[in-house]
């Protein structure tokens, strides 16, 4: 009888009471305003799913494979001390509700070689990487080194594909997620660091369709033992989604403005419209400096532009307009940060002129000392175009070759082999430089194209010795076709700050309104 007794029992235990470990954890304590999805003593509220084993079914068989999903949940995921275990296999950890704006909170703790990520509206994902995975260049979109946190299912180069800054803790210590997504705009705090500043998450399973309206929220397993515990969900209405898009928005708005140091419409002259520095716009002539004006080889096209007027630039010639740096691109021997951004409009192949051509130049008193440019080169058909960054002689070239000589990964460039350049419509380029010459920092550049990343100079010792007085941001070398809308910024913009400048709808005049 008693066997019986005991038998009874063990049978009208419910299956989620069965992956909850011997021990009684304290109730989980939900800051104000959120709720628990997670209650700390079993699976209540969850079930097993991964998406990725059942998007392509359908009827009867999808049915299957659901029904056997959730039956194996409890198998793989389990309860221990008020925290939510899975070792690295079987579906993932999702809630039975659905969600649509929320803020959600989350810690979770891995392991080496793991990888895992948190799902919003069942749509990958809040990446979890174990940063001391080696970067392999032979997969240059998977960047484990740079940290968790990032929309990793992004396009690659899309805002917020990658986290702004490294914010992981070491393992063995409990990391913490703070998420915030109101329609498909995505915000995510690593530990207090903003890693992911209101970037478009884009929908995975139809890159053509936004995020879904609702979704639930799904914990991935995936290579390695991962807890999760204080899972937290706070729902937002609708008039704080409006308030919060409208001050994100404000605020975009005002930070780029804050760091913005020139800007040159084209629309009346050379000179530039706003500068923190010297407006003035120079010609080189021999050793002395003279001020620049419309020549043949340089004119102002009045509504030709993006915005306005343009500069153009009719034929391959020796007349380059240049700015001062004066403050305006900030070169310093420390740490030297700054963005540039341009508007170009030509066919490189039937426009172009035979040999190298620079359309933006950063020089100094001696290009052995530091030589930064944007290019299109002289042999290939079609051209490629590049940004490189080439730091003190000895270290980019040490054999003294010529620079054609150097065979492409070895030289401190990014390099697109068909980027969208045309003469019936506007491109946007953008290229950073980030901690050059701080020895505590990786140096790094990066180049976009329609407010996409297209790669990074990275791996190198970007270590330049202007002379701070002689450095100069030159147009227009070898270069034949339009340019507007020049704007110099203070520091490295955001991928995402990219995005939106390359989205203004009047230009960089926005940002002075």
């Amino acid at each position: 009888m008693v066997k019986l007794l005991r038998r009874a029992l063990l049978f009208s235990i419910p299956i989620a009471g069965l992956a909850a470990a011997p021990g009684r954890a304290e109730e989980p304590a939900p800051p104000e305003g959120f709720r628990a999805l997670f209650n700390g003593r079993d699976l209540a509220g969850w079930h097993g799913l991964n998406p990725h084993g059942v998007e392509k079914l359908a009827g009867e068989k999808k049915e299957a494979a659901l029904a056997q999903q959730r039956a194996e949940f409890p198998k793989h995921w389990s309860v221990e001390g008020g925290e939510l275990v899975n070792g690295g296999t079987g579906p993932y950890a999702t809630t039975d509700e659905e969600f649509g704006d929320i803020e959600l909170r989350v810690d979770y703790k891995t392991v080496p070689k793991a990888d895992s990520g948190v799902y919003l509206r069942g749509t990958p994902q809040v990446q979890i990487w174990d940063l001391n995975q080696v970067f392999d260049p032979k997969k240059p979109t998977r960047r484990p080194h740079l940290g968790s946190g990032g929309l990793f299912n992004n396009t690659p180069g899309a805002p917020g594909r990658d986290p702004l800054v490294k914010a992981d803790l070491p393992f063995g210590e409990w990391n913490r997620l703070r998420i915030r997504q109101i329609g498909d705009v995505t915000w995510v705090w690593l530990n207090d660091k903003l890693v992911v500043d209101g970037a478009v998450m884009e929908n995975y399973w139809d890159r053509k369709k936004p995020l879904p309206a609702r979704g639930p929220i799904m914990l991935q397993t995936h290579g390695g033992e991962i807890r999760w515990r204080n899972l937290f969900v706070r729902e937002i209405g609708a008039e704080e989604a409006k308030r919060v898009l409208e001050a994100a928005d404000a605020e975009a708005r005002s930070n780029l403005a804050r760091s913005l140091t020139l800007h040159a419409s084209f629309d009346k002259g050379l000179e530039a419209d706003f500068a923190s520095g010297d407006k003035a716009c120079y010609f080189q002539r021999g050793k002395d400096l003279a001020a620049a004006t419309p020549t043949d080889g340089v004119r102002i096209a009045p509504e030709a532009g993006r915005f306005g007027g343009a500069l153009h630039f009719p034929k391959k010639g020796l007349d380059r307009p240049a700015y001062k740096d004066a403050g305006t691109l900030g070169y310093n021997a420390k740490d030297w940060n700054a963005t540039v951004s341009v508007w170009l409009r030509l066919t490189p192949d039937q426009d172009l002129e035979p040999g190298y051509c620079d359309p933006v130049q950063i020089v100094g008193d001696d290009t052995k000392k530091g030589y930064i440019f944007l290019e299109w080169s002289k042999d290939e058909t079609p051209r490629y175009f590049r940004y490189a960054i080439r730091p003190l002689f000895h270290i980019w070239n040490p054999t003294n070759v010529a620079w054609a000589d150097i065979p492409f990964e070895k030289r401190p460039m990014v390099q697109v082999e068909r980027a969208p350049f045309s003469r019936d419509a506007w491109t946007h380029v953008a290229f950073t430089v980030e901690d050059v010459n701080d020895k505590s920092r990786p140096n790094v550049g990066r180049l976009y194209l329609n407010g996409k990343e297209q790669g990074a100079i990275e791996n190198w010792d970007l270590k330049f010795d202007w002379d701070p007085s002689q450095v100069f941001l030159v147009l227009g070398a070898a270069y034949v076709g339009h340019m507007d809308d020049l704007a110099v910024f203070n520091r490295a913009l955001t991928p995402g700050e990219v995005r939106r400048l390359f989205e203004l709808k009047r230009g960089v005049a926005e940002l002075r309104d």
